[in-house]
């Protein structure tokens, strides 16, 4: 549905007729800028447009600026976002230090990086709604 975000704006549209009433501005009885060939210029007819036509083209021309301006918008059926979850990074070290089996899991003894594995899939499986990035390091950071 089409909403106006200022509709009060609409009341500026009569403006340009109360500018009709407004004095015409002083006129000066000698010119700025005296030209020796004024008179030929003068003398030449150039055709215009219809004062008609430009009239309407100029409240053509104030309509679409004066609905520009009540900033028109373009409202549908509400969106439901996703709820936001939290952003986690997790850095896990991959050196050669982590193929060590000196961790206990489930009675049997891994290594220290199959530990990590199955504690941050179990972790990474609850998560549900989070982002979350892995650093994976070593001798250098791996994203």
């Amino acid at each position: 549905m089409l909403q106006f975000a200022w509709p009060y704006l609409l009341l500026i549209l009569p403006l340009p007729l109360l500018a009709r009433w407004l004095p015409p501005a002083a006129q000066q009885p000698s010119a700025g800028l005296r030209l020796p060939f004024y008179t030929a210029l003068a003398t030449q007819h150039t055709p215009t447009r219809s004062g008609r036509g430009r009239r309407a083209l100029a409240w053509l021309i104030w309509l679409l600026l004066v609905l520009a301006a009540c900033r028109p918008q373009w409202l549908g059926e509400p969106v439901q976002l996703p709820l936001s979850g939290r952003d986690l990074v997790l850095a896990v070290d991959i050196s050669g230090s982590m193929n060590t089996a000196d961790m206990e899991l489930s009675g049997r003894h891994v290594t220290r990086l199959r530990a990590v594995k199955a504690i941050a899939g179990e972790f990474i499986s609850r998560r549900q709604g989070d982002r979350i990035g892995l650093i994976l390091f070593g001798s250098q950071a791996y994203m």
